[in-house]
């Protein structure tokens, strides 16, 4: 799973944004392109362009559903949900865009709170499709 952590890194790093980065892994574990799907997955980042809820959180949802749509939204996205209320929202005093960005939200690039958040978001989920039986490489 490493190789797929530091694959994010690089998407992120190559300036997709939170939801954009989440979606592009979830279907590269596929073996999959969707460049269509990338673009409407776009309208999610800086929390819906606007400041509000995490695209880390909504693009994690939109990847969970990728991977496994007979679970996703029955079990995974709740539980992923939950986590993220009870550790990101803990810590950042929120569960939107501007708080976890400190009050700025827009579009480009993530900041250094962005990543840890991206990255964290990936591991937890991948932890639920485990815990659900799905294994990706």
């Amino acid at each position: 799973m490493q190789d797929d952590v530091e694959r994010l890194k690089e998407i992120v790093d190559g300036g997709a944004c939170c939801a954009v980065a989440l979606v592009q892994a979830g279907l590269e574990l596929k073996g999959e392109k969707n460049e269509l799907l990338l673009q409407a997955v776009s309208g999610l980042c800086g929390g819906v362009r606007g400041k509000l809820l995490c695209g880390a959180l909504t693009g994690a949802a939109c990847m969970l559903n990728i991977l496994d749509p007979e679970q996703a939204n029955a079990h995974l996205v709740p539980e992923l949900v939950q986590w993220f209320e009870e550790t990101v929202g803990a810590e950042y005093g929120g569960l939107d865009c501007a708080d976890i960005r400190g009050g700025f939200a827009g579009p480009g690039a993530a900041g250094a709170s962005c990543s840890a958040v991206i990255e964290a978001t990936y591991l937890r989920a991948r932890e639920l499709l485990r815990k659900y039986g799905r294994e990706f490489p």
